[in-house]
């Protein structure tokens, strides 16, 4: 049940690029898709059990008991650790750095994270 709200989450900062794509908010793309697969990985880390009260030991947390276990892909785990680095240049208001391209591609991975995420959660 908690997963799948989690997963819910992770639709909604999803569905909200559209709107961003129509009006050019590029940087928002990403920071939306970052704070979906942020999501994503707190699901994971429920289906454990597991809690954490910062970011960095979320992502800890997730890299030693799913990606360092081989049990999580770790190209898609390098993406997410990329996109975190993008977003703190959304909140350093480096702005400028955010193209439709980037949008576009980090959209598009994002996507495939959800997704992949979803079939090894067995959420529908």
């Amino acid at each position: 049940m908690v997963i799948n709200a989690w997963f819910k989450k992770a639709e909604r900062h999803i569905d909200v690029c559209d709107i961003c794509f129509e009006i050019g908010d590029y940087d928002y793309i990403v920071n939306s898709c970052f704070l979906a697969m942020f999501s994503v990985i707190k699901a994971f880390l429920i289906s454990k059990n597991l809690e954490c009260k910062t970011h960095e030991g979320l992502i800890y947390l997730f890299k030693i008991n799913f990606v360092d276990t081989g049990l999580f892909d770790k190209d898609l785990f390098k993406f997410y650790c990329k996109t975190k680095e993008l977003n703190t240049e959304f909140f350093r208001l480096n702005l400028d750095i955010f193209t439709e391209e980037l949008a576009c591609d980090v959209f598009q991975k994002t996507v495939i994270f959800v997704d992949y995420s979803k079939n090894f959660l067995d959420v529908t």
